[in-house]
Order: structure tokens, then sequence, then C-alpha cells
């Protein structure tokens, strides 16, 4: 395919936009099922306890009651779909037993006529609890010896890496900056709660589930093994989603397969949806992490070694723990050239409501850290950080020394000096230095950068599937369990197979996302979709659009090579005359020619070749208050490598939300717990940024052509907000002199901050 790109690289609109903006695309809240009853959720009131019994006795009387079930009946997934790789793993990936390890953990649901039945039935159970001691400090549940939040012990997980010999680095290192950061605990809050979910058993003992989930394939599997039904007897559909941003990353703790037990038990369908204050309180957030980062350089500038040393607040329960901790591992040593390197972690259990899966996984808070300390000694040695950076990264040939792979795509070098000049960096930092002491306010500008792995596929299980069918009119069916959180990934995955097949943009028709007709899919995380699911969509497409020539060249008695597709027709190579519509050739072949009926269906399934680095540089501009401590963002520059932009503008989408996502988690983003009780559990007392609070924002977009992805694309969505927290802390620094290294960054903070540097 030598044609130039016509739909690939356009802003082309978003397939669901108009259902979606007329109010006609239906969430899983809109969603009810003839026959449906209510499920509600009793939660512990304790932050660990052993549930001794349970009276349902005066609920059961209640008119419009239908069904109790225990959580100890239930198995919780205490694992990801890594856990499904093998019989040994399976025995990892359930937990059950009745005990409750956070305030708001799940102890039993009922299911009622309507919710008003239901919240009644709640409030009517008597539950007996052993209260037992609880721990909140994942430093003091380390050592520990009164309290055992699980069986094996409050460590999840421990590991140490070492690359080269840190040692002897730090011993020839000339400058050595060493100190500890510490990350809030940030909730993802989507604009739909996480979550709700309706689940219908049939007559025949199949289960039809009505989810959020990012992972329908995964959750499909996940209530096979929990049900004891087979795989092929459930059905996961995916309705609209208003946000995930890893919330969703599996099945929702308490929800999905408690919402099928109780169905089951029901005898009708069973609609469950959390509130706001239960989505905050008792669902997934960020891991906190403590990290005591060391980094040793030259006095050029050439870093010679690091040691990272993390404590990661796991919560209550583990779910996505060690994949957060790798990432934490391949993306702060992969990114610069840093030759001793030694990495340790440790997850531990406290009894707080559990971390997950959260854009970026464990990057945004290993590059708080790093990016950080990397600032810190910039100013040290007289550099640049811009300047410090350039002269660190791990290029294009280069191997990362986690996967042992080389680098094959390289647009850091672009994202730094492309962001640079869109922030105006060296002006603007000048500017800061001059600044006179005149009045309270304060201005700085800040810089991180990054690289974030597209997809998993050196981690986990990671396929991606496409089928391609072509109509007797020429339009086209792309059959993917692709889950759209919101970012647009199905519109993306039609422009490439439009691109491919040669025809316009609006024949393509997508599938719903739904286990029941579309092929296996790994689901949406690790901003995979574009290049994992458009990998298997292109390859798809390249087979259905080789079948086609094939037919076209045989109906029209020439040379398969000096035939193309393009804009829905069958041409000439050489003159561009159009010789037979798609539409006419397929329906010749599919109901013209009786002794063909032939209709073309391609299918790509597995994974990619590579894991590419999405680089980015992250660019702050704060303004200070140096009498109140308060902090505004004014302008901020995202500038990343996506390899090829298969949509601008949804690449600027995501750039926009992300580095906005990355302010709150900078300034004001944290659940705040007191004696494992969630204090601000919404958007009263939990602060996202408001419209009034973004910033200025500038995309920057660099293409680097990944080679192994489709059209040269690889990842974006997480990596927007990956570098923001540090860039901001840079900038924060800038501006008054003041260090910040615990998130959030508080006027509070800021103001003991400047205290002790006066001192």
């Amino acid at each position: 395919m030598t044609e130039q790109l016509t739909v690939v690289g356009t802003r082309v609109t978003r397939i669901d936009a108009m259902e979606k903006v007329t109010g006609l695309g239906l969430y899983a809240p809109d969603l009810e099922v003839q026959g449906m009853v209510h499920g509600l959720t009793l939660r512990s009131p304790h932050p660990h306890a052993r549930v001794v019994s349970v009276d349902g006795s005066r609920a059961e009387k209640l008119p419009g009651f239908r069904g109790l079930v225990k959580a100890s009946e239930v198995p919780r997934v205490c694992g990801t779909w890594f856990n499904l790789r093998s019989r040994k793993e399976l025995t990892k990936l359930f937990q059950q037993d009745d005990k409750v390890r956070f305030i708001g953990d799940p102890v039993l649901v009922v299911a009622a006529d309507d919710e008003e039945t239901a919240r009644e039935a709640i409030s009517l159970i008597d539950v007996e609890y052993q209260v037992l001691p609880a721990v909140f400090d994942p430093f003091e549940a380390v050592v520990s010896t009164d309290v055992k939040i699980h069986d094996r012990g409050n460590v999840g997980f421990h590991i140490v890496k070492e690359y080269g010999d840190s040692d002897a680095g730090f011993a020839e290192a000339e400058v050595i900056q060493e100190h500890r950061y510490v990350t809030s605990k940030q909730k993802h809050a989507s604009l739909e709660p996480c979550g709700t979910c309706i689940a219908e058993w049939g007559r025949e003992g199949s289960l039809t589930l009505w989810s959020t989930t990012q992972v329908p394939h995964w959750t499909q599997m996940y209530l096979s093994l929990a049900m004891g039904i087979p795989i092929a007897k459930v059905r996961v559909i995916r309705p609209h989603v208003g946000g995930a941003f890893g919330a969703r990353a599996g099945v929702i703790w308490g929800l999905e397969l408690m919402c099928a037990a109780l169905a089951k038990e029901a005898g009708h369908p069973v609609k469950m949806e959390f509130t706001r204050e239960e989505d905050f309180s008792a669902t997934e957030s960020r891991h906190p992490f403590t990290v005591d980062y060391r980094v040793g350089a030259k006095r050029d500038g050439t870093l010679v070694a690091a040691d990272a040393r993390i404590v990661i607040d796991v919560g209550g329960y583990g779910t996505h723990y060690v994949s957060v901790l790798a990432d934490a591992l391949g993306t702060g040593v992969g990114i610069y050239r840093i030759p001793n390197y030694r990495f340790e972690g440790t997850c531990v259990y406290t009894n707080k409501s559990l971390g997950g899966a959260f854009r970026g996984y464990g990057n945004p808070q290993m590059n708080f850290a790093q990016e950080s300390a990397l600032d810190e000694l910039a100013e040290k040695l007289g550099i640049d950080p811009v300047e410090m950076r350039l002269k660190n990264y791990r290029g294009a040939g280069e191997l990362d020394p986690v996967f042992e792979v080389p680098v094959k795509s390289d647009g850091m070098r672009g994202c730094l000096q492309d962001g640079a000049s869109a922030m105006d960096w060296q002006v603007r930092r000048a500017a800061s230095r001059e600044q006179k002491a005149e009045g309270t306010l304060r201005r700085g500008v800040g810089m991180a950068a990054h690289q974030h792995g597209t997809g998993a596929r050196f981690g986990l299980p990671d396929p991606s599937s496409a089928v391609i069918r072509i109509n007797a009119d020429g339009s086209v069916h792309l059959l993917t369990a692709c889950a759209d959180d919101g970012q647009g990934n199905r519109t993306v995955l039609a422009q490439i197979a439009a691109e491919v097949l040669g025809v316009p943009f609006e024949w393509i028709s997508v599938s719903d996302t739904d286990t029941a007709i579309a092929p296996l899919d790994g689901g949406t995380h690790g901003s995979r979709q574009t290049y994992c699911g458009g990998t298997a969509v292109l390859k798809a497409a390249t087979e259905a659009r080789e079948s086609i020539m094939k037919l076209a060249a045989e109906y029209l008695e020439r040379s398969q090579e000096g035939l193309t597709l393009t804009g829905g027709n069958i041409a000439d190579v050489d003159t561009g005359e159009s010789l037979v519509g798609l539409g006419d050739l397929m329906r010749h072949y599919q109901v013209g020619d009786f002794s063909r009926c032939h209709e073309v269906i391609a299918h790509a399934s597995g994974v990619t070749e590579d894991q590419p680095p999405v680089f980015g540089a992250t660019f702050a501009e704060v303004e200070v208050d140096v009498e109140t401590g308060q902090v505004r963002v004014i302008k901020m520059v995202g500038a990343f490598d996506v390899g090829k932009a298969i949509n601008p503008a949804q690449c600027e989408g995501q750039i926009s939300g992300g580095l906005t996502m990355g302010v709150g988690y900078a300034l004001t983003e944290g659940l705040v717990i007191e004696d494992g009780k969630v204090l601000n559990p919404g958007y009263r007392d939990y602060k996202i940024p408001r419209a009034i609070d973004a910033p200025e924002v500038v995309s920057v977009l660099v293409e680097s052509i990944e080679p192994t992805g489709p059209f040269g694309a690889k990842g974006l969505g997480e990596a927007t907000m990956i570098s923001s927290a540090a860039a901001i802390a840079n900038a924060v620094h800038d501006a008054v002199g003041a260090r910040i290294r615990e998130l959030t960054i508080t006027p509070e903070k800021i103001l003991r901050a400047l205290k002790e540097t006066a001192q």
C-alpha cells in the first residue's frame, strides 16, 4: 500500500459522538432488564474483623425481599489475568474467608424489589463481628507481630533487582543526591461512579452480565471460574462507560461476582449500583508509594548510579500490586542510561481500602521521586534540567536492561526540545530568577520526562483479535472487543481498517463490545488499544484486502499487481481509473454468482511484537503565593511521542485530560484516611480540578514512527499524566526555592518548607 494516507492522521468525528451528544447512548446506570430487582451491600464498620454470624431473619420477612448472599460465600478476585495462565497460578487468583480487612469491605448483599426495600432489609440484618487489631501504616505493618492481615503475613511481595554494580557506581559518582519521596492515594473520580452491573441467569444455566469492566474477556473467565460454569455460558456485554482510568481493570471489588451470586440466589436479574461514597471508600485507588531514592552522577551530568527502595501501601487486599511495582521497575530503570541501578520493592498490606490499577500504573509514583531527584541533582550541578535529560536518556538502538529489547522508535529528543520551545523555557526560567520580591506572588517553571510502555506484552497475557467482514454493498463490519472508556479507541480502530481496506471511513461499522460476538481481547489498559488492537485490525484488514484483490483480478481478468483498492473502488494502479466498485464486486461474489456465494471474512489474533516506550516531557509554569501557600498552575505543555497520530484530535484530547488529572495528583487529590475511615468520600471534600482550575494546555505531538506499530503508532493515554506531578513540584521549587517531596503539594506544606528554608 503506497497510496497517500487518507483516513489515518485525520480528525474524523468519533463513531459514538452523535448518540452521546443527543443523549441516546446508554450507560450502565440507564439499563434495565425485565424482572430486574435491586441489590445493595452491607459493609463493614470495622477496619479488621472476623464475621462471626449473620442473622437475616427479620429482613427475610419483608414484602419484596428476594435474597441474601454473604461475602464469605463468594470468591474474591485477589490477582489479575496473569493468574489465568496456568492451573498453578489459578490457585492464587481467588480468596474466600469470613474476614473483613477495611472499613467498607463487603459483608453481604441483599436483593429486593426496589432500592427502598433493600435499604430497609439491610437495616434489619444483625451481624456479629470479632473485632481484630488493625494497622494503617505500611512500615508498622511490616514489623507488626500483633496484626496479621492475611495468613501469609502483611508483606504481599518483595523483590530486589540489581543492574550493574550500584556500590561501585556510587563510589564512582562525584555528586550524590538522596531523599525520601511520598505519593498520595489518588482516586479515579470518573464521571460515572464505579460501578454498576446487571446479572441475569438463563434457564439453561447461562449467565449474562452487563458490566463496565475494561477487560470483558478476563471478566468472563473470572465469572466462569467463580460460578463453576463453562466460559461459553458466560456473556459479558459492555455499555457506554463514563470514564475508567484503571478503576474497572478487572472486576470491581464487591460488584460483579457478588451480583452474579445474588441473581442466582434471588432467581431474578439483579442490578447493583454503587454510590459515589461507596466508589470512593470501598473500591480501588492509586497505590501510595514511599520511595527512598538515591542517584549519583559525574560533574558533567552523566548519571552513573541509582538506588530506589520502594514501600507500597497495598491496602486490605492485593490485585494489581505486583504489576504496579513491575511497572515502576520497568519505567524507572528503563528511561535513563544509568549503568548501575539497584531497585527494591516491598508491597505491604494495611487495613485500608485497596489499591489497584490507575492511569500510569506505578509510573507516576516512581516518576515523581526520580524526576524530582534529577531536578535537585541538576540544580546542584548547575545543569539545565532539559539538558540533563537529553544527556542521559536511553534512545533508539540502545538495549532496555529490564526487558532486554532494543528501543526501536525514539521521540524523546523531540519531546524535550519541542516542549521546551512551546513553553519558551529559557526565557521563562530566566524571568523566574530575575523576579523581584515584590508582593506575595512568585512564578516558576519546571519540567519532567518519562517513558511508559505500550501494552503489557512482556508482563501479562496481552492478546488482541479482530474480524473483518465485507458486506455485499462493500460496507465493512469490524468485530472487536475493544472497550472504549470514552477516549475514542474504537474510532481509531475503524480508521485503521478504512485505511488498509481503501474504503471511506463511513463504511466501517464497529461491533458492540460483547463477548458473545467479539473475539478475544486483552481489554483497555496500558494504553494498548491503538497499538495492540490496531495491529490485529491491520492484519485482519490486510488479509481481507488481499482476498478482495484476488477476486477483483479474477472478475476483471487482469493481473492483481495492476490493480489497487481506493475510495471504495477497484482501480487501475497506474492511471487511477475506476474499474469496478467494491460493492458491485462483493455483490457479484456473495449473491450474483450462485456457484460462489462467498463472503470475504478475515481474522487476526495474537500478541504484538514489542511493548514500545511512549516518551514524553511535561512542562509547567506555576504561580505561588508566599503568604498563603496557594499554588496556581498557569500553563502546561505536554510533548508526547505517539509514534504516529492516527487521530490527532483524540491525541490532543488525551493530553488535555491527562495534564489536568496530573494537576489534581500534584496539588489536591488524595484520600484522607483516619483510623481506616475515608474522610473525603465524594466531590465535596475530595478536590479534583474544576474548569476554573485548569491551566492553559499546549499539546505537542511528536511522531517517531514505531516500526512495529500500525502505521507507526504506539500508545498515549496513560502517558499524558505521568510526569505532571514532578514537573509541578519542580516549578514550585523554581518559584520559591522550597522543595516539596510529598504529595499532595498543599499550602501548609509550602508554608512549612518556606519557613524551614528561611531558617
